[in-house]
């Protein structure tokens, strides 16, 4: 997963934003003039070009859709057969920062949502939440890619959820007072 930045303010990504569109035409060579946002500078996160990459032109129109319009998309299909590959080389061709997680067994709810953590300020002890990769990514312009999702737990997956739906939100508790 990320490093994740202790403030918004040490963080770049935070006000980061597609700067330019580009035709699938263009960026993928998939016969469309349908149009998807870019950057124009590459970030830590985005993943490296795969040259020798070919793009299937159904599921690229279905991804870019996604990153067009801000949706959910969901690939499937057998293990093994490129899904989270193909993503990440559209994501790869935007400059768009990407983040991949495996959903394997050791995948838990705090490392989705966050945890009370304590720490060091001014030499005291103070307890203070730390944010989980849901709403570190949520607040910046990721693409999420659920890697696995057959092989998460119940408890998880719960989360996840709720994030997909249509206008899916992530909702946290503010235990204070």
């Amino acid at each position: 997963m990320p490093e994740l930045a202790d403030s918004h303010a040490a963080d770049p990504l935070i006000t980061l934003a597609p700067d330019k569109w580009v035709t699938l035409r263009d960026a993928f060579g998939v016969d469309s003039d349908m149009k998807v946002p870019a950057f124009t500078h590459r970030d830590a996160h985005v993943p490296e070009v795969d040259t020798a990459y070919k793009f299937d032109p159904q599921t690229t129109k279905a991804i870019c859709a996604g990153f067009a319009n801000d949706r959910r998309v969901m690939v499937q299909g057998y293990h093994g057969t490129g899904k989270s590959t193909h993503i990440e080389q559209i994501a790869a061709r935007l400059n768009w920062p990407l983040v991949r997680v495996n959903l394997d067994s050791h995948v838990s709810r705090i490392d989705l949502v966050g945890k009370d953590a304590i720490v060091l300020k001014d030499g005291k002890q103070v307890t203070e939440f730390r944010e989980g990769i849901l709403p570190w990514a949520l607040q910046r312009p990721i693409a999420l890619v659920f890697d696995e999702y057959d092989a998460g737990r119940p408890d998880v997956m719960f989360v996840i959820q709720r994030v997909l739906e249509a206008g899916g939100k992530l909702t946290l508790l503010d235990r204070t007072g």
